[in-house]
Order: structure tokens, then C-alpha cells, then sequence
């Protein structure tokens, strides 16, 4: 890897199955899911393939077999792409990729010690007279460090370079200038009353880390993902591979295109109107964490020439512009994404499924403004928020809430009806964002939940919260595959999957960022893509009846995730195709 690399690794799309790694005792009685269970009858009616056409409609081929697997590596599970041949497996061959996060951690402590190195020999020699990071190669040479990119609080960092015509010169082009954009100043000297006290975590055993306000950049959906990782601060801190804050160092990383990404910055961010341009903590100047991902964030979104550095392009200004709170989620967590909307299931079944994943998941939700308007229930529409933990109380079921909004704790009087015996059970409190309400009225009066599996993180629930998967270092068993290019609609790829046992099975499909390669101020929309499981029946026939489905909605991700029993009919057990269109 260079020292100037034109951008992060981009293998797109790619798709991720997840697997837990000790396959749980069904419970079919506490968990059926959102999407039904796995119907496992076999009827005497029709059959179809996966693309849903009656199965003498579909030509078999070779077998696509990518690798013999393992049996000790794979466990559970063996990945085959389907049976029948499809042309893009021949033109652009699909492979098992690594998602390198294996060697993050040691690269970033690898990092930050030169870092620190080069920091106190320009401090030694009169050149660096603060003894902090500057992510400049100008101000502090990046000899000791050449794979840290570069990403210096300049006026270039906030600006998109426009998408340039053929019959303009370059030079004609002027840059757009950012509205309200004053100086650099760094996090950590950002007011004079937080010197010396300000810290990247609050410290204390806590069980949450408080509300994340948005700054002037148009991204609340980066804002509404914080504040869900806030929830968990367990998850929070593993953002951060390592940091020096003496010396303003910080190393996150961040997960795009499939890859977990090393991510270095120092603590500048633009100032506007006196504030910094970035989101923040309610705790800000004291406590950094939510600033320091943003920056994080907009330093991989940063377009890059690696022959010309001043035409980079994109930085502060891509992470703007709006985006899906379930990509920022994937992002921050490297887990697997999707929304639904509460209009499809019932709320007692809505229950449930939050109740049982609600340990390994993170849930942000969004109020039904129609609702809300017709009968007066005063929720704000434009605050975060996310579902912290359910619980039961006197045979009825309750949903807390945890709302983001800089105004204040606006419950609707929802909470009116909640006993008080549910806020002293619970160490969160109304006066820190939080508050309680039936699951009845939550169904009313939230209309969409975006859910996000946290597949790639270790245990990270919190106090009071039912476990659902086996302890260990990663809970679920994770394979990734690649296409390095192109993925046509009339030849959609095929996986299937087959489990020797009970298994929780989630598939996702990624489409390369389109922030990264951002150009001028719209961003190249996503193809919606849609993904359908059936379950095999052997000798290459599938049941009629679909086991689930995904959205069909412009966004770059798209999730399934089902159940299976312990099941052998024939010495077929378990198998399930998933197709992608």
C-alpha cells in the first residue's frame, strides 16, 4: 500500500452471510421474528426456483462451487453459488474476500507509536511547539508513517470539486466557497473553561453516553447511528483502535466497501459561527467521541488524487447531503442492516422480536408525523430516536425510548400511562433523554425501525437485558464474498447455504459507497436491490413458499435474516438458496 493512496479499497458489491458461531437451542415458542420463522412443510404442489419461475423453467448447469471449505473453519455452514451458470460468474469471478480486521489493531498501535515519535522530534527541534498531531505532511513529515493519509485542516477539506465539463478549462472553475466558515480550531482548546478537562469518553461505569446533537452539515443520519452507538458504550469504544490525547492522535476505524478501515486524525475541525461545523456530545467540550467519528468519517469519504493532492475532493462537505441511517450504522459497526415498518406486523409480534434481539441489536426508530398531527401527540419529528430496551411489567409490555432532541425530553404524555415501578427498576432517567411507553402506543405512533445486527461485535448489551447468543469473542461466523465488477440485473447472483443444525442465517448485500467517489454536490444514486429465500427441497427443486424477503428500496444495502430447524428429509437438511435481482 502506498503512502497515497487514490482511495479506500473498493470491492462492490459484495455480499455477507453471518452465521452464529455455536448455534443456539430453537426456541421456537420465544422467538418466531419478524419474517414468520422458516416454514419447513413440504407439500405435493408446484414447484419454483429461486427466481420464482415453475422449476421446468429453469436450466441447470455446472455446479459453482467457490472453494472447498474447511469443515473446522466453516463450521455450520457451506456456501455454494447455485447450480444453474450464470455469465457474470465467468466474466467477473466473485472470491472469498478478508475484511482485514484482524490486522487493524496491530497496524494502528504501529501507527500511533511513530506518530508520537515524529511528534516529540518536531517539539524537540522547535517545530511543533504545541506537542500535538497535525494530520499535515507540510507541518509534521509522514517519513516514519508513509499509509497515513493526509487530511489537513484546510479550506480544500469542505469543498466538492465540481463535475467538470470538457469545454471548460480548469482553471475557469472557481470552488464553492462554505457558508459561515471562519477558522480551524482543535476539540480539545475548543473553549478555555474545558482546558485540560476535556476527554474522547466520559469516565465511570455508565450505561449509556448521553445525546449527540447534529452540527451544520445535513447528516442526520449520521447523527441518528451515534446516537444509537451511544446507547452502548461498550460498542463506542471500539471505535477507537487507540489514541493519545496529549498529543491529539486518534486512530478509529470504520468499515466500507466490506473492508475495516484504519482511520487517523487529529483533533481540528472547521469552525462556523463560533460552533464547530461537526456534531457533538450534550457533554461537549468535555467529552469528544462524536466529533472525532465525524471527522473520522469524513476523511474516508475524502475523494483522493494521488498525482494531485489539491484536487482532492469531498471531505467534510460528502457527509453531507442527507444519506440512510442504516448505512451509517453498517459503517460504524460492521454489522448488517434494513428497515421495516411497523404498519407490517402486529404489535404484540413487534414486541417480541425487539424484546428478544434487543442485546445484539441497535434499533433507531421514526415517528409517524401524520399520526402524531392527527391526534396531537407532540413528538419531534426531527430529533433522534432509538430504541434503548424493552421490558415487561404486570403481564403488559413497554418500549424506552431514548430521544435525542436539543429542546428536551418530548414524550407526547405517552409516558403517562407507564408505571413508576419501571423507572426505578432501570437506571435511565427522563432527565437524560429517556422515556417509557407501551408497545401499543409505540406502534402507533412510530412508523419505521431501522434495525442493525451487530455480527462483527462481542457481547455489548447492558444491564438488565436478556442474552440471546453464545458468549465468545464474535458471536456469529462471518464470510464474505466479492465482485470486483460489474453485477447486471438479468444474470442476479445465487448463494446457498446449507446448515447442519439450528442456525440464525443473515445475508447482506453492499453496493460501493457512493460518497467516496462523489463529485460535484449530488452523490450517483444506489440500484434498489431486492433479495428472496426459498428453501430447497433437494435435487435442485425449492418449496413454493418464500421464506423472506428484503426491501426494494433505493438504498446501498440490502439484509435477510432467518431461522433454521433441525431438519432432515432424505438426507437433505437445512439447505436455502438466497437470489439477488
Amino acid at each position: 500500500m502506498g503512502p497515497r493512496r487514490a482511495t479506500p479499497p473498493q470491492r462492490a458489491p459484495s455480499s455477507k452471510v453471518s452465521t452464529p458461531s455455536e448455534p443456539p437451542t430453537p426456541k421456537k415458542e420465544v422467538f418466531n421474528g419478524l419474517f414468520g420463522g422458516l416454514d419447513l412443510t413440504f407439500d405435493g404442489g408446484p414447484k419454483f426456483g429461486p427466481d420464482g419461475e415453475p422449476l421446468e423453467h429453469n436450466a441447470t448447469g455446472l455446479e459453482h462451487t467457490f472453494g472447498q471449505p474447511n469443515e473446522a473453519e466453516v463450521g455450520d455452514m457451506e456456501h455454494t453459488f447455485g447450480k444453474r451458470e450464470k455469465v457474470e460468474l465467468k466474466t467477473t469471478a466473485w472470491y472469498h474476500a478478508d475484511s482485514g480486521r484482524q490486522q487493524l489493531e496491530y497496524a494502528a498501535q504501529r501507527d500511533l507509536q511513530a506518530i508520537c515519535e515524529t511528534v516529540e522530534e518536531m517539539k524537540a527541534r522547535g517545530r511543533c511547539l504545541t506537542g500535538k498531531f497535525t494530520n499535515d505532511p507540510e507541518i509534521l513529515p509522514d517519513r516514519k508513517f508513509p499509509e497515513v493519509l493526509p487530511f489537513p485542516p484546510e479550506m480544500a477539506q469542505l469543498m466538492l470539486r465540481r463535475q467538470l465539463d470538457e469545454d471548460v478549462e480548469d482553471e475557469d472553475l472557481e470552488e464553492p466557497t462554505f457558508p459561515g466558515y471562519t477558522a480551524w480550531h482543535r476539540l480539545s482548546e475548543f473553549q478555555p473553561l474545558a482546558g485540560g478537562t476535556a476527554r474522547v469518553f466520559q469516565e465511570g461505569n455508565l450505561s449509556h453516553l448521553g445525546r449527540v446533537f447534529p452540527g451544520h452539515l445535513e447528516n442526520m443520519y449520521l447523527v441518528e447511528a451515534l446516537n444509537a452507538v451511544s446507547l452502548r458504550p461498550k460498542l463506542a469504544r471500539q471505535l477507537f483502535l487507540c489514541f493519545d490525547q496529549e498529543r491529539a492522535v486518534y486512530i478509529l476505524s470504520l468499515f466500507k466497501n466490506g473492508i475495516w478501515m484504519k482511520v487517523e486524525v487529529d483533533d481540528y475541525v472547521p469552525v462556523v459561527e463560533g460552533e464547530p461545523l461537526c456534531c457533538r456530545s450534550e457533554k461537549f467540550p468535555h467529552v469528544l467521541w462524536p466529533s472525532l467519528v465525524e471527522k473520522a468519517y469524513a476523511k474516508v469519504s475524502t475523494l483522493r488524487d494521488p498525482l494531485r493532492l489539491e484536487e482532492n475532493s469531498g471531505g467534510w462537505l460528502a457527509v453531507g447531503g442527507g444519506g440512510c441511517a442504516e448505512d451509517a450504522l453498517v459503517d460504524l459497526t460492521g454489522g448488517v442492516a434494513g428497515r421495516f415498518y411497523t404498519a407490517d406486523v402486529s404489535p404484540d409480534r413487534l414486541f417480541l422480536y425487539i424484546y428478544t434481539l434487543q442485546s445484539d441489536t441497535l434499533f433507531v426508530c421514526h415517528v409517524n408525523d401524520a399520526k402524531c398531527a392527527r391526534t396531537g401527540v407532540s413528538l419531534n419529528p426531527c430529533a433522534s430516536h432509538v430504541i434503548n430496551r424493552a421490558a415487561t411489567f404486570d403481564g403488559r409490555c413497554f418500549v424506552q425510548i431514548f430521544s435525542a432532541d436539543v429542546s428536551g425530553v418530548h414524550d407526547g404524555g405517552l409516558s403517562d400511562a407507564v408505571p413508576l415501578e419501571l423507572w426505578r427498576d432501570y437506571p435511565e432517567k427522563g432527565w437524560e433523554g429517556f422515556f417509557w411507553l407501551t408497545i401499543e402506543d409505540f406502534h402507533a405512533y412510530f412508523e419505521t425501525i431501522i434495525e442493525c445486527r451487530l455480527t462483527s461485535s462481542p457481547d455489548v448489551s447492558i444491564q438488565g437485558m436478556p442474552g440471546r447468543l453464545p458468549k465468545g469473542p464474535l458471536p456469529y461466523m462471518e464470510t464474505l464474498f466479492a465482485n470486483p465488477g460489474r453485477v447486471i440485473a438479468q444474470y442476479p447472483p445465487e448463494i446457498t447455504v446449507t446448515t447442519r443444525g439450528p442456525c440464525e442465517v443473515i445475508v447482506a448485500t453492499m453496493q460501493m459507497d457512493s460518497r467516496i467517489t462523489q463529485v460535484g454536490s449530488e452523490r450517483q444514486p444506489y440500484i434498489p436491490l431486492i433479495m428472496k429465500v426459498y428453501e430447497s427441497l433437494g435435487n435442485n427443486m425449492y418449496s413454493a413458499h418464500m421464506v423472506c424477503r428484503s426491501n426494494w428500496i433505493p438504498t446501498r444495502d440490502a439484509m435477510v435474516a432467518f431461522q433454521t430447524a433441525w431438519r432432515c428429509v432424505q438426507g437433505h437438511c437445512g439447505n436455502a438458496r438466497a437470489q439477488w435481482m
